[in-house]
């Protein structure tokens, strides 16, 4: 009997930070239920959310998910050592919009998100992307790279404010500016019905102090394992991985691991070669 505590806290990959509606959670082998804000959520749940429905998911390394009205996403796989500050992070996205701001995990290994037409991979950063069965859009809104991989081809995105898109059976599409308007539309699916920006699931996430009590702290915290053992270097087999780099501030954690520089685009060609951050 006293196994299955410990088994159940192991399980333990974050917490429902803010919701509109009755968004549910489907955890493996259990009943579904209604993600009331405080709720745990474990690995290899399936959240769903209705017509009017929202959902904010803080992870245990401060990875942020934000989920729109009329979506499904179901949470893979997590593991965290928070003393390395090493981890691996998956989901499936099957329909919906999504706001992903990467916690620590992505800082050296990439967060994998996978949808019918493509696999996505976000390295510390922000990441929007809306999902329908036959096509994905990712636009790349801060941070070090975003790719989208479909039919043995991967498109990149190191650009802030681009996007790349594919359709079920096709190769990713190059990197373009998105739409006029095009964003407006999935934000606004984001947002609770009948908010203002800023006073969703976004500000009452904040104010749980959930990512600052993870992701924002210093370099030299330390804390146990969360969800399971974490690979133990880059480029192991559950993860992309590589050197790790210097970026720019990310979610709450003071910035990307040191390293050598990357090589970033000029925002102004967004194809030229490629020039070297001081």
């Amino acid at each position: 009997m006293a196994a299955t505590p410990r088994a159940a806290i192991a399980q333990r990959i974050g917490i429902t930070s803010a919701v509109t509606g009755d968004p549910t959670g489907k955890p493996p082998d259990e009943i579904e239920r209604i993600l009331h804000v405080g709720i745990d959520v474990t690995a290899g749940e399936v959240v769903t959310t209705g017509a009017t429905d929202r959902a904010h998911l803080l992870f245990l390394d401060g990875t942020a998910l934000t989920i729109s009205n009329q979506a499904q996403v179901t949470l893979d796989r997590f593991v965290y050592d928070s003393d390395q500050k090493l981890g691996d992070l998956a989901i499936t996205a099957t329909k919906g919009v999504f706001r992903l701001v990467g916690g620590r995990i992505s800082k050296k290994t990439p967060v994998v998100v996978v949808t019918p037409s493509a696999t996505l991979t976000i390295r510390g950063g922000i990441a929007m992307f809306s999902v329908e069965p036959t096509k994905t859009i990712a636009t790349f809104m801060f941070g070090y790279e975003m790719t989208m991989t479909s039919q043995g081809r991967t498109q990149s995105v190191t650009v802030p404010g681009f996007q790349v898109r594919t359709l079920l059976g096709q190769a990713p599409g190059p990197a373009m500016r998105p739409a006029p308007g095009s964003l407006a539309v999935n934000m606004s699916r984001l947002e609770a019905v009948g908010g203002r920006p800023g006073s969703g699931a976004d500000r009452a996430a904040t104010a749980t102090g959930f990512a600052d009590a993870n992701s924002g702290k210093g370099p030299n915290a330390t804390g146990p394992v969360q969800g399971g053992p974490a690979p133990r270097g880059p480029g192991v087999a559950n993860g992309p991985g590589g050197p790790p780099r210097m970026g720019g501030p990310g979610s709450g954690g003071g910035g990307f691991e040191p390293g050598p520089g990357p090589a970033q685009l000029n925002p102004l060609a967004g194809g030229s070669a490629p020039r070297t951050v001081p």
